[in-house]
C-alpha cells in the first residue's frame, strides 16, 4: 500500500483494468449520488462514475453508490482508480462495503485497487482493517494508495490532477481529462476559494457542490451564486450542481446562477448520464 506521492510528480500508471482494445467513447459521467449525509429516498450520497477509455473511474463513496453500480451493471472486478476529496462520512460511507463486497466469492478481482485521494486515507483504511480484520483486507488482490495535494497523475491516455479547496484541512478536488481533450471537474466540498477556479478552468463540464441555497449560505460549502460566479471566471462550457441538501428542494437554483453565468446549468439528479 503506498502512502503518498512527493509534489510535483507525474507518475505513469496503466494497469490492465483497460480492456484490450477498447475504443474511445468520449467521457460519459453518471450520477450515482446527488445528495448528501442526510438521508433521502431519491438522493444518494455523494459519488460519480466516469467511464473513458476503458477505465470505470469512481469519485467518492457516498451511500447507495455500490448498488446503482449493480444496476447499471458496473463489475466490482473492473472498477477503479477511487477517487476520494475528503474523509468526511458522506464521501466514504460505503468505502468498508465496497472492501467487504469485493472478499465474497463471486467476485474475482485480481487486479490492484487503486485509490487516489486525500492526505490521511491511507491512515484511515489501515484503522478500518484494524477494525474489520479479515473480512475487508484484500486477499487475491492489492490495494494501492496515492495521497494527492498538487499532483497529476497518468494513467494511459487519462490525466487526474488533484487541487486542494477549501473545506477540510487536506480536502482536494479533481480534474480528469481523457486523450481526446475533455475535461471534467469535480469540486468535491468546497468554500467559494481562488483555488476554485484553477480547478474548473476551461473544463468541458463543472460538476460542484451546491449544499444550500444563497439566502441560506454556509461556512466550508457552495451556494449557486457562489458556483455560477466559479464557473464563469473559470470559463466553464457547462455546470452540474450536486451535493444538494432537502433546504434546496423547491428553490430555483437555476435562477439563482443566472445572474452570474450564462452558460448550460444542470441539476444533479440520480443515475443523470452525460457524455462529454
Amino acid at each position: 500500500m503506498e502512502g503518498g506521492i512527493d509534489t510535483g510528480r507525474c507518475i505513469r500508471y496503466f494497469e490492465a483494468l483497460t480492456d484490450e482494445g477498447a475504443e474511445q467513447q468520449g467521457m460519459k459521467l453518471t450520477v450515482l449520488g446527488s445528495g448528501t449525509g442526510f438521508p433521502s429516498s431519491t438522493r444518494g450520497g455523494p459519488g460519480f462514475l466516469v467511464q473513458t477509455g476503458g477505465l470505470s473511474v469512481l469519485m467518492d463513496l457516498g451511500s447507495g453508490t455500490l448498488a446503482k453500480l449493480h444496476g447499471l451493471g458496473v463489475s466490482l472486478e473492473r472498477i477503479g482508480p477511487i477517487l476520494i476529496t475528503h474523509l468526511h462520512p458522506d464521501h466514504v460511507a460505503e468505502l468498508v462495503s465496497l472492501l467487504f463486497a469485493l472478499k465474497n466469492i463471486l467476485v474475482a478481482r485480481r487486479e490492484p485497487l487503486r485509490f487516489i485521494g486525500c492526505r490521511g486515507l491511507a491512515a484511515l483504511v489501515k484503522k478500518l482493517e484494524a477494525a474489520h480484520g479479515e473480512w475487508i483486507r484484500p486477499k487475491d488482490f492489492r490495494v494501492e494508495i496515492d495521497e494527492m495535494v498538487e499532483e497529476t497523475l497518468s494513467l494511459g491516455d487519462l490525466r487526474i490532477t488533484a487541487v486542494p479547496v477549501e473545506h477540510t484541512a487536506g480536502s482536494v478536488g479533481f480534474r480528469v481529462s481523457d486523450g481526446a481533450g475533455a475535461v471534467l471537474a469535480y469540486s468535491g466540498d468546497t468554500d467559494f476559494c481562488p483555488a476554485l477556479i484553477d480547478l474548473v478552468h476551461g473544463a468541458d463540464l463543472a460538476v460542484l457542490e451546491c449544499s444550500f441555497p444563497d439566502e441560506k449560505k454556509c461556512a466550508g460549502h457552495l451556494t449557486p451564486g457562489e458556483a455560477a460566479q466559479a464557473a464563469s471566471r473559470g470559463g466553464v462550457s457547462r455546470l452540474m450542481l450536486s451535493h444538494l441538501y432537502p433546504e434546496c428542494d423547491g428553490v430555483d437554483l437555476i435562477a439563482q446562477c443566472r445572474p452570474f453565468f450564462n452558460g448550460e446549468v444542470i441539476l444533479a439528479h440520480d443515475l443523470l448520464e452525460l457524455t462529454l
